[in-house]
Parts: structure tokens; C-alpha cells; sequence
């Protein structure tokens, strides 16, 4: 098992809890609060066939260590063409907007 990280909650305004981890590499996004915000119909199965480059993350929910799939921003952008544009602009204007300053004032 790798390092077990510790994830950060944020209130999307569709009413969806974001759940973000701050890696040295950048922010990465539980996969499925990205799917459930810009594309419902998409799930944690279907990353897979559409050859979405996602991350497996060890995190501990529940007092477990769960196994995750994060997005970072460059597979974000890639669901372009599968999901709306405008979907993916205005969720990742928000993580710009509201999520990102909060970490590069303190990254971990």
C-alpha cells in the first residue's frame, strides 16, 4: 500500500460536496464528485473504457483506507467532447476560484 492521504471537503453550489487532495503534483478530485457535478450519467466504471487517466489514491473514509480515483485538471479538460464544454469551464472555474487559493496559501 502507498501513502495513505488525507482529503479536504468543499461545497460545491449544485449542492455536491467536493472532496480535494493536494498532492506535490497539484490538486487532484475524487473522480466520482467530478462526475457527479458535470456529468451524472459518467461513473467511477466508465473511466476506464473512455481511457480517462485517472489516479488511484489510498485515503482513509469511515475509519477505513479506501481506494479512490482522482482527476487532476489535464483529465478534467480531457472529458471535453464527452461532456458538455461549458460543464467542465464552469467546474473548473470554481475549483480556480474557491478551492485552489485556499492551498496555495497553505499546501499541505
Amino acid at each position: 500500500m502507498g501513502r495513505v492521504w488525507t482529503y479536504w471537503e468543499f461545497d460545491h453550489p449544485l449542492g455536491n460536496t467536493v472532496r480535494v487532495i493536494s498532492t506535490p503534483l497539484g490538486l487532484e478530485i475524487f473522480a466520482e464528485d467530478v462526475f457527479q457535478i458535470i456529468a451524472p450519467e459518467l461513473n467511477n466504471e466508465k473511466i476506464v473504457p473512455l481511457h480517462i487517466q485517472s489516479r488511484e489514491r489510498h485515503v482513509v473514509i469511515g475509519e477505513q483506507i479506501t481506494i479512490v480515483k482522482t482527476l487532476n485538471s489535464g483529465a478534467i479538460y480531457n472529458l471535453k467532447g464527452m461532456v458538455k464544454k461549458q460543464m467542465i469551464n464552469n467546474f473548473t472555474q470554481w475549483i480556480r476560484s474557491n478551492v485552489l487559493p485556499i492551498f496555495q496559501k497553505d499546501p499541505f
